[in-house]
């Protein structure tokens, strides 16, 4: 059950459940270890439960599970695309500029896969 270890969809219960099988697993150590590895490196796990430590969406330890609070998405945000490599073609809806971006990168080469 992934979701369990997900503090974005998650719930309490569920999030405890996966605290108590990370301290059960025998890779705890090698996992916290991992862990620390990337918060050292300032890549912090967000929004999960990590070698049976839970980490919010700005990746710090949240404390008690219990009063977590999932951050809602705003998925109605506008998003406008941006692709580094080759020249996009202009649109009427590039003309406005949204407060998110994806930036994507250069084209794919094609792979010969498709049969042709």
């Amino acid at each position: 059950m992934p979701a369990g270890w997900d503090l974005d969809v998650g719930t309490p219960e569920s999030w405890r459940a996966a605290v108590r099988i990370c301290h059960d697993c025998p890779m705890l150590a090698d996992c916290a270890r991992l862990a620390q590895t990337f918060i050292a490196r300032g890549d912090a796990p967000r929004a999960m439960i990590w070698a049976g430590i839970g980490y919010d969406n700005g990746g710090k330890v949240v404390e008690n599970l219990d009063y977590h609070r999932i951050a809602p998405i705003d998925r109605n945000r506008p998003m406008r695309i941006i692709r580094n490599g080759g020249s996009p073609r202009q649109s009427e809806s590039a003309i406005t500029a949204p407060r998110r971006h994806l930036v994507l990168g250069r084209p794919l080469q094609p792979t010969g896969t498709d049969g042709a």
